[in-house]
């Protein structure tokens, strides 16, 4: 998909008119490296319909308009999305950390949760046995790699 065709589904999710888009980026006033000038109406209308490429420079200003991070505009697929994760994880601060804790609403566990994780893990640990060694090895990896997740957390 084209970064003007991923733009326009985004506008339309939003239900955001490209004229609403428009104005909304001219008035954070991008400048055209090679004029100097904020582009026209007309000229976004020309990039929103893929008759003219895209400036560069303008992708800054287009994502916070749409309030999405620059990478979503030409790939937003789970792949994507998760080296965004593991880039921001790998180098957390606490403003970050506190807002994704927010979000994702942790709270510490209680006593009755604990049980039922118990309870899942010695039903999972009875079952192991019957599971072909690929499988068990792809269950360590993808266990080592959600407790290194969870130990940048703690």
């Amino acid at each position: 998909m084209e970064v003007y065709e991923k733009i326009n589904e985004i506008l339309k999710n939003n239900n955001l008119s490209k004229k609403a888009f428009s104005l909304k980026l001219i008035e954070l006033e991008p400048k055209l490296r090679n004029t100097g000038e904020v582009p026209t109406i007309n000229a976004l209308y020309s990039y929103l319909s893929g008759d003219v490429s895209l400036r560069v420079e303008l992708i800054p200003y287009i994502a916070e308009v749409l309030d999405i991070p620059e990478q979503i505009l030409f790939d937003d697929s789970n792949r994507a999305r998760m080296k965004i994760l593991k880039y921001i994880i790998e180098d957390i601060n606490s403003q970050e950390r506190n807002f994704l804790i927010s979000k994702l609403n942790i709270k510490e566990k209680n006593h009755e949760n604990e049980n039922v994780q118990k309870d899942i893990i010695n039903s999972i640990n009875d079952l192991l046995k019957y599971a072909p060694e690929p499988f068990l090895k792809n269950i360590e990896h993808t266990l080592k790699d959600f407790k290194s997740l969870s130990d940048k957390f703690e």
